[in-house]
């Protein structure tokens, strides 16, 4: 994996499920309305940061960021990706 997106890969994927998790945990036990639509902007902020991370995960192994977008999957599309083979190993 090319180095310079590793760190922005950790970024987007670890701060989009902290997010999301944050999130769904906050919508889950805190029903007033306005901490709800903040549980809401913070859910979709992680979903978009994770679908960032992988954007940089899919670069930084030698494929077009596109393929990013299997975030739209979750975790799933983060197996997907993981799977592919690094076209970049030897590239620091």
């Amino acid at each position: 994996m090319i180095g310079e997106y590793r760190l922005r890969t950790n970024i987007g994927v670890g701060l989009g499920i902290i997010a999301q998790i944050v999130g769904f945990y906050v919508s889950y036990y805190v029903h007033i309305g306005i901490i709800l639509w903040l549980a809401a902007i913070v859910i979709y902020g992680g979903f978009l940061l994770f679908i960032w991370g992988l954007w940089n995960y899919a670069k930084g192994k030698g494929y077009k960021g596109v393929w990013g977008l299997l975030g739209l999957f979750s975790i799933f599309g983060f197996i997907v990706l993981a799977l592919f083979p690094d076209k970049k190993k030897n590239e620091k």
